[in-house]
């Protein structure tokens, strides 16, 4: 395989020369660019991309460390991720963490280690401090998506899930509805956190009964939501409308007032949020009305953002923020 060295040889020119037409730079005469290309494709020379980089310090590839690849969920964000990097020339290297901090972490020594321009590291999850504090340490150019951990100085992108979760429990009041429930998703994830605040708000806001009955603290799984739902329909007073912190968990809170002979939307009225499917496939569920997060714009924005940082080293961390949308569908009109 030929080198930099054989062509500026056969072309009788220096391999500064000849780096500058591999470069598309000036500083070359027509003859000689002309006579080096011919050359370069006599030999079917490929540039060695690793001494590329090497020498401009610049890989033109991003990394992205996540939980789970294969989580349809995540499916818009990495296409909005990926379709953004490859817009702006980047390459995209997805690393998947699996839930284990030794990886994660093992992922972000190797990302850091001269194979990426930059990263951006996914999830809201308070297990995952560590991580993204780690990040911020180890490179100036990286982006958190969910995570707004306040001692990290990096650029974010963030969802407003109390917002989210105020609209839910707002269009529900608006209908009508006099008895309320949140179906929490996980507490161990500030959009959790964050989900049940926005619906406690409300719920104050339109002075609506609230007290330790109208919470119910699950998961973001089908089973939890559906054991402590169905506690709640054997003993206590009968909710009309639930708003659900996650879709898995509404799927389980469909199935257990399901199970009970309630009518959907009529007796009870059920939002979720992330627009999600259901893990069980054993039970034709009504379509959950829900609250949509922007997941392609959000993986998007995160690439644009990396960039901008890493053409403008010096500037402020950057904080966007997208709103979740709510999508009316059989569960609640």
């Amino acid at each position: 395989m030929a080198t930099i060295s054989d062509i500026a040889r056969q072309a009788n020119v220096s391999r500064t020369l000849v780096s500058r037409v591999l470069n598309n730079k000036a500083g070359v005469s027509p003859e000689n660019r002309k006579k080096i290309l011919e050359i370069i494709e006599e030999n079917h020379y490929v540039p060695n991309s690793l001494a590329k980089s090497l020498v401009l310090q610049k890989t033109n590839t991003i990394g992205v460390v996540m939980d789970d690849l294969c989580n349809s969920f995540f499916f818009k964000l990495i296409a909005g991720l990926q379709d953004a990097a490859e817009s702006h020339g980047y390459n995209i290297l997805f690393c998947s963490g699996q839930k284990d901090m030794a990886t994660r972490l093992k992922y972000v020594d190797y990302l850091t280690g001269g194979c990426t321009d930059g990263i951006i590291a996914y999830g809201s999850c308070f297990d995952d401090n560590e991580l993204f504090r780690y990040l911020a340490a180890k490179s100036a150019n990286s982006v958190l998506i969910e995570s707004n951990l306040s001692d990290c100085a990096t650029d974010k992108i963030l969802l407003d899930n109390f917002h989210g979760a105020y609209t839910a429990t707002e269009h529900l009041i608006r209908q009508g509805r006099r008895h309320i429930i949140h179906v929490t998703c996980d507490m161990n994830y500030a959009v959790g956190l964050e989900r049940l605040n926005g619906f406690v708000q409300a719920m104050r806001d339109y002075k609506m009964p609230l007290g330790p009955d109208s919470i119910l603290y699950a998961d973001h799984f089908e089973k939890i939501a559906y054991q402590q739902m169905q506690k709640r329909l054997a003993h206590g007073t009968r909710p009309d409308a639930c708003f659900v912190g996650a879709d898995k968990p509404a799927f389980g809170v469909l199935r257990a007032a399901m199970e009970a002979g309630l009518s959907i939307p009529g007796d009870l009225a059920v939002i979720g949020f992330d627009d999600d499917e259901p893990d069980s496939k054993d039970m034709l569920f009504p379509p959950l009305s829900t609250m949509r997060q922007p997941l392609y714009e959000m993986g998007q924005a995160g690439v644009s953002l990396l960039i901008d940082k890493m053409n403008h080293s010096d500037r402020e961390p950057v904080v966007k923020s997208f709103d979740a949308e709510l999508v009316l569908r059989e569960t609640c009109k």
